[in-house]
């Protein structure tokens, strides 16, 4: 089945406060965009030949869309597709993928919720989908990994090796702002990025056992700052 790259007309809107208040969202059904469908670009699916999945979740799962600061398309079973950076989504048996995902407000996929983050935005530190995890800035972003490793033959003691996506170590940072972000190194340099509260952020983080590894903990520290605010 071919996948076909849907087009969408939008506006990247960020809030500086608390970001995307759902509640000024028109809902629209995906029909009224239906008439935009570009048939002449398509992406090849992984071949089934392949170990493991290019998906974070090889099921569909039901999805929100937000654009243009006003519209909102409810009910639509989305995957993240993490080795070519897609968010794609099934309509009527078709396989589609955001063909302006720079234009995206964020995508909601089960739990997650994703922005686009436009290349040389902030020194090409990091682009495409990261997964979010604070509702308002400053907040923790994860750059999602995977890595492709081709069909290796069978070496002296070794059995050959099927080609296979594995998972890498995904790339944490602090997003300040659209404009600012910056790799987090260690909970300390985080902390101190933040200016403010330092006593009372260095002593929760000390009581919860806060990781840099971990960015559900490091958002429990963000939501922890804002709290103090």
């Amino acid at each position: 089945m071919k996948t076909h790259i849907f087009l969408f007309i939008l506006i990247l809107g960020f809030s500086s406060i608390t970001l995307f208040a759902q509640d000024d969202y028109i809902s629209i059904g995906l029909g009224d965009l239906v008439g935009q469908l570009n048939l002449n670009n398509t992406i090849q699916p992984p071949s089934s030949e392949i170990e493991g999945s290019p998906y974070l979740n090889s099921e569909f799962q039901v999805g929100e869309v937000y654009y243009n600061k006003k519209y909102q398309i409810s009910h639509l079973p989305m995957r993240y597709n993490l080795y070519n950076g897609d968010l794609e989504y099934n309509s009527n048996n078709a396989i589609m993928a955001f063909a302006n995902p720079e234009l995206i407000d964020k995508v909601i996929i089960g739990n997650d919720v994703f922005i686009f983050i436009e290349r040389g935005r902030q020194s090409n530190l990091v682009s495409g989908f990261v997964k979010m995890w604070n509702d308002q800035f400053p907040t923790i972003i994860s750059k999602l990994k995977i890595e492709y490793l081709k069909k290796e033959p069978a070496k002296a003691f070794e059995e050959s090796k099927p080609a296979r996506f594995k998972k890498k170590n995904d790339i944490h940072y602090l997003m300040k702002s659209p404009e600012d972000i910056e790799k987090i190194k260690s909970v300390k340099k985080l902390i101190q990025s933040l200016q403010n509260h330092q006593g009372e952020l260095t002593s929760f983080s000390k009581r919860e056992k806060i990781s840099s590894n971990k960015p559900e903990e490091m958002a429990r520290l963000l939501n922890f700052y804002h709290g103090l605010e």
